[in-house]
């Protein structure tokens, strides 16, 4: 995070840098409002600190109103000297987000930083999620529940197993052919039905029977 402070008291700016090192964030330091105006482009902050009370022709309040006359829409937070009745009515006023005063406690500067820092994303943080490729959608998997999966290929072997599944899962069994093996010869069918056959052949085995006509004629 870019921190811009506007601020005549060198004690105030060291303490201020010292405690933006401890999150890492960068300080830009000016003593007159009208210097930081000018830059102000240049050096695109993420928030401002703003002493109320600066020397010259600007005050702090003026430089803030500037600030939001021209759009600007970042955190700025007054500092001042003068914790006086009024004052943070005067900031709000003016366009200011906070008020803090002097002397500056450094517990509650490390929580400013962290809670305006934890609100902007980090420019690593936004290469990181432009430069990350987009995850594929998952396929969805070939077997789907309650059906058979088109790479499964029934063999002869696996008709029971088939027959005893398939009307649980509503799925028509599949046809299965035979092909015989050369040392297997097929059965010989015949139109004759099954009791002419069985007549035939009892003809065939049965002995003649011996008429008793032809006994009395010897």
């Amino acid at each position: 995070m870019r921190i811009l402070y506007v601020e005549d008291n060198p004690a105030n700016l060291s303490l201020v840098e010292r405690v933006a090192r401890i999150g890492k964030h960068d300080v830009v330091t000016y003593m007159n409002g009208t210097t930081a105006l000018e830059n102000f482009e240049r050096d695109q902050p993420d928030i401002v600190l703003m002493d109320i009370q600066l020397p010259g022709s600007l005050t702090g309040l003026d430089v803030v109103r500037r600030l939001r006359a021209d759009g600007h829409k970042l955190p700025i937070i007054a500092v001042t000297a003068y914790a006086m009745v009024g004052d943070r009515e005067r900031c709000l006023a003016a366009g200011c987000d906070e008020y803090i005063a002097k002397p500056l406690p450094i517990a509650d500067l490390v929580t400013l930083f962290e809670r305006f820092s934890s609100r902007i994303p980090s420019p690593a943080a936004a290469e990181t999620v432009a430069a990350k490729p987009k995850t594929p959608d998952t396929p969805e998997p070939a077997g789907v529940p309650g059906q058979m999966s088109p790479l499964f290929i029934p063999k002869a072997s696996d008709s029971d197993r088939l027959a005893s599944a398939s009307p649980a899962l509503n799925v028509p069994l599949p046809k299965t052919e035979h092909s015989a093996s050369p040392e297997e010869k097929p059965p010989v069918l015949t139109n004759t039905p099954l009791a002419e056959a069985k007549t035939e052949e009892g003809s065939a085995s049965a002995p003649d029977a011996v008429s008793p006509s032809a006994d009395k004629q010897d």
